[in-house]
C-alpha cells in the first residue's frame, strides 16, 4: 500500500464517521419533523393534496395558487430563510388564489404519519449501508479503484442521511451549501467510478477528463450566488433550478447506466464473471434504472403520482450490495 493511498484512506474514514454522526443526529431530530400534506409546482400552484393530511383538513385544493404562508410571501426569499421551521401543532395562515378569488385558510402542521417515519428509517439504513460498504471496500482492498468506490459510496450515502435542524443564520446557510456540494459530487463520483471500473474508460486518461466536474461546479456556483444574494423567488427561477438539477442528475445516472451496459456487452463470458461485470450490471439495473425512470418523469411532469413513488428509493440498496460483491470478485481474480 502506498503512502498516498494510506492518507487517502484516513481521510475517507474520517468523512465516513462524520457523515454517520450527522445521520444519527438527524434521526434523533426526526421526532420533530412535520407534515403539511401538499405539493406545489414552480409557480406555487398546488399539484397534489395528500388524503387525510393537514392540507386536506385545512381545505387546500389542487389548482390553488399559494400567495403567502404565515404572513410571508412565497417570493420573499430573505424572510423565508430566517423563519424557523414549523412545529408540530403550529398553525399558520395560508393565503391563496382560487379561481381569481383570494382565500385565507388555517393549516395546522402535524407529526409525520407512520409510513413516512418508516421510510425515513429505511432511508437512514440505506445511507449507513452505503457508508459502511465504502469504508469496508477501501479497508479490504486498499487500491485506487477501492478508494474511488469508497468516495462515491460514502458521498452517495450522505444523500440518505438527513442531518439535524440547525435553525437559521450564517452557519445554517454554510452547512446547506456544503451539503449541496456533497450531493452534487456524489453523482460525479458515481460516474467516475463507473468509468474507472475495468476496463477503465479512455476518457479518464485523456486531457478532457476534468470536464466531468464542470457541470457540478457550475450548478454549485449558481447555488452559492443565490444563497449569498438571496434574490426573490420567481416561477422562472424555480423552473431553471429544477431543470438544472434534474438534467444534471438524469444525465449522470444515464451516463453511469450506459457505461456499465457497454462494458458488459464488450466483455466475453470469462471477463463478465472474473471482473464482476455481471454483478455490476445487476446492481445498476436494480439500483439505478428504476430511480432514473421515476426521476425523469418527475422532472418532466412535477407532481405526477406514480405507483410506488414513495418506495422506489428502496432499490438504491442494491448498489452498495452488488457493487461491493463485484469489487470483491474482481480483487479475488485479478488482485485489482
Amino acid at each position: 500500500m502506498s503512502k498516498q493511498i494510506s492518507k487517502y484512506g484516513m481521510a475517507i474514514n474520517v468523512v465516513a464517521v462524520l457523515f454517520i454522526i450527522w445521520g444519527v443526529l438527524g434521526m434523533m431530530d426526526a421526532k420533530n419533523y412535520t407534515q403539511s400534506g401538499y405539493f406545489t409546482g414552480d409557480d406555487w400552484s398546488i399539484l397534489n393534496v395528500e388524503e387525510g393530511s393537514p392540507a386536506e383538513a385545512a381545505g387546500l385544493q389542487v389548482g390553488d395558487l399559494i400567495k403567502s404562508t404565515g404572513g410571508i410571501a412565497v417570493t420573499d426569499t430573505k424572510a423565508l430563510n430566517v423563519r424557523e421551521r414549523p412545529a408540530i401543532g403550529e398553525t399558520r395562515e395560508i393565503v391563496l388564489d382560487r379561481n381569481g378569488e383570494e382565500v385565507t385558510l388555517q393549516l395546522t402542521y402535524a407529526a409525520l404519519p407512520d409510513d413516512d417515519k418508516t421510510n425515513n428509517m429505511i432511508g437512514f439504513i440505506i445511507g449507513i449501508l452505503f457508508v459502511v460498504a465504502g469504508v469496508y471496500a477501501n479497508f479490504k482492498h486498499k487500491s485506487d479503484l477501492s478508494a474511488a468506490f469508497a468516495i462515491f459510496s460514502i458521498c452517495f450515502g450522505f444523500l440518505f442521511l438527513s442531518g439535524p435542524y440547525l435553525g437559521t443564520g450564517f452557519f445554517s446557510t454554510l452547512i446547506n451549501m456544503l451539503s449541496t456540494a456533497v450531493v452534487l459530487f456524489s453523482f460525479t463520483a458515481l460516474v467516475i467510478y463507473m468509468l474507472k471500473y475495468p476496463q477503465e474508460s479512455a476518457f479518464l486518461s485523456g486531457k478532457n477528463r476534468k470536464l466531468i466536474y464542470v457541470p457540478m461546479l457550475v450548478i454549485l456556483a449558481i447555488i452559492v450566488v443565490l444563497e449569498v444574494t438571496q434574490v426573490d423567488n420567481s416561477e422562472t427561477l424555480n423552473t431553471v433550478i429544477r431543470l438544472l438539477f434534474g438534467t444534471f442528475i438524469i444525465s449522470y445516472f444515464l451516463i453511469a447506466v450506459i457505461t456499465q451496459i457497454r462494458k458488459y456487452n464488450k466483455a466475453d463470458a470469462t471477463e463478465k464473471s472474473s471482473k464482476g461485470l455481471t454483478l455490476m450490471l445487476i446492481g445498476t439495473i436494480i439500483g439505478i434504472v428504476p430511480i432514473l425512470v421515476y426521476f425523469t418523469i418527475g422532472t418532466i411532469s412535477p407532481g405526477t403520482d406514480l405507483p410506488g413513488n414513495d418506495y422506489v428509493f428502496f432499490t438504491f440498496a442494491a448498489i452498495p450490495i452488488f457493487f461491493t460483491m463485484a469489487l470483491n470478485k474482481l480483487n479475488a481474480n485479478t488482485g485489482s
